[in-house]
Formats: C-alpha cells, structure tokens, sequence
C-alpha cells in the first residue's frame, strides 16, 4: 500500500474542479486518513484504537466488508459529487461508513430517479455531523434499483 500523503495527493490530483473546491469543506483529507488507517489495521486493531470502538464489535461479516468497500472508495476520492457518488454500500452501510468516522446522520435528500452509468437508482445526498466538534459534511451515495423479480403463487 502507498504511503498514506503519497495517496492523498495522488488522488486530489485527480479530483474535478468542483471537488477540489469542496474538499476542505468536506473534510477529506481527514476522512481519507481514517479511511486508509482502517484498511491498514483491519477492524478489531482500529477499534481498539479508536475513541469511540468503532466499528462496534457487534458487525457482521457482511457489515464489515461494506465498510472496506466505502473505505476503498474514498481512497479512490469518491462520494462528494453526485457525478461520483459511494455506490453498493446500501443505506446502512453508509451511514456506519461515516460512523466510523465520528459522523452521524443529520439530514437526507434523497432523489428517486437518477441515473448513474445507465443504471437508474436512488441517489442519497446525506449531511452528516462529527461527533466531537459538530463539523458537517456532504457525502452522495447511489443505491441501484434491483430488477423486480415476480413471485409465482402456487396454489395447492
């Protein structure tokens, strides 16, 4: 793995216009170093680490494997666009990204009929609140619709 400003700077490189302007607001460079701390300890070394003992030692294998997608996601600088937003985290999944973080839910729009890469789906933009200082952030997350399956009834 690159060493951790190494990264950072590659991927702000990278970033649009738009999102280098939002950055800071965002706070990104701290959620990228949280992000990147995580994938290097893995889970339970993280939690014991962290203030807060997150992730809680109560996830899953599933819960725990979206907070590794989300968190290799934003070393890739995605979700502070709606042009680039998180995707299959689900809405749980984001919401305990951004708890691992010191983040809570503060406030949700949420746009039923956008269209990501030809796909329609849900795209969540989510206002969350550090825990300590009450800074807020802005993050997207786009959740495809799943093709509706039909269910036969068979009656006996």
């Amino acid at each position: 793995m690159k060493k951790q400003l190494e990264l950072l700077d590659e991927v702000i490189d990278n970033f649009t216009e738009e999102e280098k302007q939002i950055m800071e607001d965002n706070r990104f460079p701290y959620i990228f170093s949280k992000a990147w701390m995580y994938l290097k300890k893995g889970p339970e070394i993280y939690r014991k680490h962290d203030a807060f003992q997150q992730p809680p030692s109560d996830f899953d294998d599933e819960e725990l494997q979206i907070l590794t997608d989300g968190c290799n996601q934003i070393l890739r600088g995605v979700g502070m666009t709606e042009n680039n937003p998180f995707t299959n985290l689900d809405v749980f999944g984001f919401y305990n990204l951004f708890r691992l973080f010191h983040f809570d839910y503060i406030d949700r729009k949420t746009n039923h009929y956008f269209t990501l890469n030809g796909k329609q789906g849900i795209l969540d933009c989510i206002t969350f609140q550090h825990y300590v200082d009450d800074s807020q952030v802005v993050y997207y997350n786009f959740c495809e619709y799943s093709e509706k399956k039909e269910i036969k009834i068979h009656k006996i």
